[in-house]
């Protein structure tokens, strides 16, 4: 990106390199153009001459955005006065970058292992052959209604044990077998939807990380190629989709657990992301206007900026409330899955708890 003339790219307090290093670069040389624009007497380049008051016709002259200094007008002083090309943002030059600061942040060095532990199941998780959470079991479940069904070999391996044993106390340990594996199932759905949500999250903060950082890169593409004598035309469409950061919520998200066919790389949850962000921007229309982003090239430079402010706080309002919407859709989901995980307190009986079974409870109903 052409950065204005002897400056270097300034970073942005706030917004992490470590973390969101696009984002970062885009801000560092979006700030060099903010700062050189917003001091015009420092430099020969762009500038407006404002007029300080009527001409001898009477009528006050319209703001003279020129590329460079015109010496005439330095020189009239008592009709000019030399303001910034983005005049009004002087005062508060931050205004630029704090929906980036926001945003940024978010560490997958952080989430990684956390994710990788509560996406990792027992019953439901990988089995001996590496088949991932969510494919179908080798034995039959008895677990119904469940979005990732039993795949582990442990009630086969149960049923080799008691093989030989008889009567009644063979019948209360199926009983219980059966009904610790339906609790560990559900419990394990749990999990994984909290797996599932925190992918979800970590997407969110990614696409509008990763949107901000094209406005950010068009916003100084138009500073550096505006038309200053405006023959009309000209900016940067930016099909950004920023549906996609709400339609995290609610898109699909594969759940990883790490096991055998899983990528060995260390970056496990960035490989979900980029699959939920993918999934999500399946929902947006190629070509939709609505979905377009758009930095025009103005009259005034200052009317672009006004622009991407405009964009940029859109994104962060919409990543604050798909960040609201996934705490609601998360306690809505694990209410679904709690409600579901009971077992019976007495084989063959109505009565249901939600607690962990205890095995002396089946021998003791078994003996009566």
């Amino acid at each position: 990106m052409v950065l204005p003339p002897g400056q270097q790219p300034r970073p942005v307090a706030g917004i992490n390199a470590a973390t969101d290093p696009e984002l970062a670069a885009a801000a560092a040389e979006l700030n060099a153009w903010i700062d050189y624009l917003l001091r015009p007497e420092s430099h020969d380049g762009p500038r407006i001459y404002r007029a300080t008051g009527p001409d001898r016709s009477g009528h006050v002259p319209t703001d003279a955005e020129m590329p460079q200094r015109i010496p005439s007008l330095d020189q009239d002083t008592a009709q000019y006065v030399t303001v910034s090309v983005i005049d009004g943002y002087s005062a508060d030059p931050g205004v630029f970058f704090r929906p980036a600061q926001a945003v940024s942040g978010v560490s997958d060095t952080v989430i990684e292992p956390t994710y990788r532990k509560i996406a990792k199941g027992y019953f439901t998780g990988t089995d001996p052959q590496g088949k991932t959470a969510g494919k179908a079991p080798d034995v039959e479940s008895p677990v119904d209604a469940t979005r990732y069904k039993e795949m582990h070999p442990v009630r086969m391996n149960w049923f080799e044990v008691r093989n030989s044993w008889l009567g009644l106390g063979r019948l209360a340990a199926n009983e219980y077998e059966n009904d610790v594996i339906r609790y560990q199932v559900y419990t394990e759905n749990c999990f994984y939807v909290l797996a599932e949500h925190l992918v979800r999250y970590r997407a969110i903060f990614h696409k509008a990380s990763e949107d901000m950082a094209a406005l950010m890169r068009a916003m100084t593409k138009t500073f550096a190629q505006h038309d200053w004598y405006h023959s009309g035309g000209g900016g940067v469409i930016l099909d950004l989709f920023s549906v996609a950061v709400t339609g995290l919520v609610a898109g699909v998200t594969m759940v990883i657990s790490g096991g055998a066919t899983a990528p060995t790389a260390a970056k496990l949850l960035q490989v979900v992301v980029v699959e939920a962000i993918g999934e999500a921007m399946k929902t947006a229309k190629e070509g939709d206007k609505k979905n377009q982003l758009l930095i025009e090239d103005q009259r005034y430079l200052r009317d672009s900026a006004k622009q991407y402010l405009d964009a940029v706080t859109k994104i962060e309002r919409d990543t604050a409330q798909a960040v609201t919407d996934l705490h609601a859709k998360l306690r809505t989901k694990l209410d679904e899955l709690r409600s579901g995980r009971e077992y019976s307190t007495v084989p063959n009986s109505a009565a249901t708890s939600m607690s962990v079974p205890r095995y002396h409870t089946y021998f003791e109903a078994a003996g009566k």
